[in-house]
């Protein structure tokens, strides 16, 4: 009994050994990936692409695709151009059920600098029912 569950384990033991020397044979054979250009490093043709894109995920009105466009408009927010999308972030802060994602609207909103979107702000803050979203909006108004 002992002799077959020793030469199981020489069995398996050798398979996984095969399995792990082809995984690397074939990981030697592939090629090369390449990053993409660093922030610091981008052209402003690569910049107005990327910007576009923003603008279609956020128009899109997937979910995923809004916050994460929204979250790359902040964080990028000296680089990317999204004036053109403004009516989506503010469909966005004001339909969206999540107060999380509402507030997040807000800030995208604050990040480009324009009177008629602190205006907008300005004036639904008196009527804004969710306490952490009207926070947010009187933080994003008093910074402009």
């Amino acid at each position: 009994m002992k002799i077959y569950s020793h030469l199981v384990a020489v069995l398996l033991a050798g398979t996984v050994l095969s399995l792990s020397t082809a995984t690397v044979a074939t990981a030697d054979t592939a090629t090369e990936l390449t990053l993409p250009v660093p922030a610091t490093e981008m052209t402003d043709a690569q910049w107005h692409a990327f910007s576009v894109t923003l603008q279609k995920a956020l128009a899109s009105g997937h979910n995923g695709l809004q916050i994460a466009a929204m979250r790359l408009a902040i964080q990028y927010a000296d680089n990317v151009d999204i004036r053109s999308s403004v009516i989506d972030l503010m469909r966005i802060y004001r339909n969206h059920s999540d107060q999380n994602v509402r507030r997040l609207a807000v800030v995208a909103l604050g990040s480009l600098h324009s009177g008629m979107v602190i205006n907008y702000l300005r004036l639904n803050e008196p009527f804004e029912e969710t306490p952490c979203v009207k926070r947010t909006i009187h933080a994003v108004v008093s910074s402009a």
